[in-house]
This record gives C-alpha cells, sequence and structure tokens, in this order.
C-alpha cells in the first residue's frame, strides 16, 4: 500500500512540476486595500493546494489521537478484566424431560 501511495505522490508531484515548468508566468492579484501584487502562477496554485488539504489533515489528526485514546482505555478495560481472573458461569441445569417415541 505504501509502495501505491508513493507511486501515486510521485506522478502528482510530476505533474504538478510539468504545470509549473508551462506556466511559469506572473498573475496580477487584486489586494483588499486596492492594491495589486504579481505573484507566479505556480506559487498560487500550491498555496490554494495547501490550504485546502491542511484542514484535513488537523481533522485526521485530532480523530487518530481521539481512537488511539479510545483503544487504549478499551485495553486497559480488558487487561483489567482479564487481571480479575476468569468469572465461571454457573453450570445451566436442564430439567430432564420424559420422552416417549411415537409408535
Amino acid at each position: 500500500m505504501k509502495a501505491l501511495k508513493l507511486i501515486v505522490f510521485g506522478a502528482l508531484f510530476a505533474l504538478f512540476v510539468l504545470f509549473a515548468f508551462n506556466n511559469w508566468v506572473r498573475v496580477p492579484i487584486d489586494l483588499p486595500d486596492g492594491s495589486k501584487v504579481l505573484i507566479f502562477l505556480p506559487i498560487i496554485v500550491l498555496i490554494s493546494i495547501l490550504v485546502g488539504w491542511l484542514p484535513m489533515l488537523l481533522v485526521h489528526i485530532a480523530s487518530r489521537s481521539t481512537w488511539r485514546r479510545r483503544t487504549a482505555r478499551v485495553e486497559r478495560l480488558l487487561d483489567e478484566a482479564q487481571a480479575t481472573g476468569p468469572r465461571v458461569a454457573p453450570p445451566i441445569v436442564v430439567p430432564p424431560t420424559s420422552f416417549t417415541p411415537a409408535a
């Protein structure tokens, strides 16, 4: 799975480098105060990718830490339950029934 992930991210990186090489032009950006800034197009694309990716990364990290805490709690409870020894269930007593086969 890691190899597949490496191949996919490598292909995406190669596509981005190809895009950056072919589109290395300055693009004007209007700021709220009325001024204009010239920024290269690949830098704008890279910043927009990071702005979209960073919140999901933070949500992923938070959910992983939550699941780790929950897993540690369940494992601790399981260890405590096993440390107290096995609980033996009372035997099930089935009353004998009178069975007469049908002729």
